[in-house]
């Protein structure tokens, strides 16, 4: 894929003075929404970063992280009124390290780099930094997140499975239920990188795309179209070595292959969507029903299918493919 040439910088409009004060406090309150109500959890966090992916598209870089510093502010003062120093810190470093990423993503897009390697490349960038943290987090003096994780399960499980017997269910079922909830324990211990590295792959998409979609007509913005996604064949050379390593591999570097494999399944799975995506748009010009398809995609086992369809388009051109079908019916 060869790069594009600069886009054209956003002119600035009247009403440019207050789409920073706006952007930073419709990313604060999704952000911090997050975190008081459970039902939008992981939900708001990739939203917190779209108004300023658009403000980066519509009024450039310079005024995206003006937003961007204004949020961090904002969330510290609420974190460290709530939980203290500590707590203000932490929360606001996530505010920067969600919100700042895909803003520079869209400055790449600025001098001309292709939209589908810009997403990839944050996602690179997201997934290093969450390694960065695991590795600082485990041999810190305290506690690390695995072992956060294993506790907070060993609190949970046998209030739940109190629970669930209370409510009349039998044995077998309950004695099954606690089997899940350890398994599901062992799983996240095990894999607590794939998982968040999975999360920031799927939230990136959020971000980098439906930023973009709220601030076209836009140069940059028109150029980065979800059903134009397209995953370099590097990564399904990288997808098989890891499988082949979680497969023969013992121990720790079976360990390490799945946390790998957890990735790069969420972003094949994106890479799927946006094929979908390509063909749902020509042939079902209803939003409602196109929503419930994709909703649907999403459920298991339909979605290995759809990551199975992003995996192998380096190879098929599922979209050239697709497009000389109905051009020959």
């Amino acid at each position: 894929m060869s790069a594009s040439p600069p886009p054209a910088e956003p002119a600035g409009s009247p009403r440019s003075r207050h789409e920073i004060p706006l952007a930073a406090l419709a990313g604060s309150a999704a952000f911090f929404a997050a975190f008081l109500v459970p039902l939008i959890g992981v939900v708001g966090v990739p939203l917190a970063a779209v108004p300023l992916v658009r403000l980066a598209h519509r009024q450039g870089l310079a005024a995206a992280f003006a937003a961007c510093g204004i949020v961090v502010g904002l969330l510290l003062g609420l974190g460290w009124a709530g939980g203290g120093f500590g707590a203000g810190v932490g929360l606001a470093l996530t505010a920067l390290a969600v919100t700042a990423l895909p803003i520079a993503s869209v400055g790449f897009l600025r001098v001309g780099a292709d939209p589908s390697r810009c997403y990839v490349g944050l996602c690179l960038a997201g997934a290093a930094l969450l390694a960065a943290c695991f590795a600082a987090a485990g041999n810190g003096p305290g506690a690390s997140l695995t072992a956060e994780v294993g506790a907070s399960f060993d609190r949970i499980i046998p209030t739940a499975v109190e629970s669930y017997a209370r409510s009349g269910a039998d044995a077998e079922s309950v004695a099954r239920m606690r089997q899940t909830l350890e398994t599901a324990r062992e799983f996240a211990k095990a894999c607590l990188w794939g998982i968040f590295g999975s999360l920031w792959v799927v939230g990136g998409a959020v971000a980098f795309y439906l930023g973009a979609l709220m601030a076209r007509p836009v140069p940059t913005a028109d150029a980065a179209r979800f059903e134009t996604l397209r995953v370099p064949a590097a990564g399904a050379a990288l997808f098989v070595a890891a499988g082949a390593a979680f497969g023969l591999l013992p121990g720790e570097g079976r360990r390490l292959a799945a946390n790998l494999l957890l990735p790069l399944s969420a972003l094949y799975f994106v890479a799927g969507l946006s094929i979908i995506c390509h063909f749902f748009r020509r042939w079902f010009r209803v939003r409602i029903l196109r929503v419930g398809l994709y909703t649907l995609a999403s459920y298991f086992p339909i979605n290995l299918g759809v990551a199975l369809l992003g995996l192998f388009d380096w190879y098929v051109d599922f979209r050239r493919r697709g497009e000389g079908v109905r051009e020959s019916s």
